[in-house]
């Protein structure tokens, strides 16, 4: 199913599917997305079927096709929905570690380690979302990707306001050559 569903979705509804699970943090192709809408609004639609059509005979048929048709849409929104609250699930989870994680990086710069040593250090501490994009950054870095790239691409799959700025602060302290301390400490 998914990969008809890919033949037959605009490649741009597939790059804001792709981004809309990055920023869930799930790791589903986004035509394995679109294969699970469309089989999760098929099981509604005939569940409801079957439901008011095959087992009530006392729903009037203009009202049971008025349920079937309610429980497809439903089937076909739904998904949706999941997706929307495991993004602003992630985000929030983000949002509250910002702050430790920010006092643990001041806390390693102050005592001598570089940034990118004390991003391992949050990464080496915590399990949470935040930890774990550290993580990816690091591992970015080692591949070769500049700090300032890897650090705008976590800020990308997050969409995290507070998360973006700091970036920002972090790239521009980074570029002026301004002490990480001091920038960590402000923010």
């Amino acid at each position: 199913i998914s990969q008809i569903t890919t033949k037959f979705t605009p490649q741009k509804q597939l790059e804001e599917a792709r981004h809309q699970l990055e920023l869930a943090g799930m790791g589903m192709d986004p035509a394995a997305f679109f294969a699970m809408r469309i089989v999760i609004t098929v099981a509604f639609g005939l569940g409801a079927f079957f439901v008011f059509f095959v087992g009530s005979s006392s729903t009037a048929p203009g009202t049971a096709l008025l349920y079937t048709v309610g429980a497809t849409a439903l089937g076909y929104i739904f998904p949706a929905m999941w997706l929307k609250s495991r993004i602003t699930r992630r985000q929030d989870g983000i949002w509250r570690a910002l702050p430790d994680a920010l006092d643990l990086l001041v806390i390693c710069v102050e005592a001598g380690l570089g940034f990118d040593m004390a991003m391992g250090k949050v990464y080496e501490k915590w399990e949470n979302d935040l930890a774990i994009a550290f993580g990816r950054v690091l591992r970015e870095i080692q591949l070769g990707k500049m700090r300032r790239d890897a650090l705008r691409d976590m800020a990308n799959r997050m969409d995290v306001p507070d998360v973006t700025a700091f970036v920002a602060a972090i790239i521009q302290a980074d570029q002026l050559g301004v002490s990480m301390s001091k920038i960590l400490r402000v923010q």
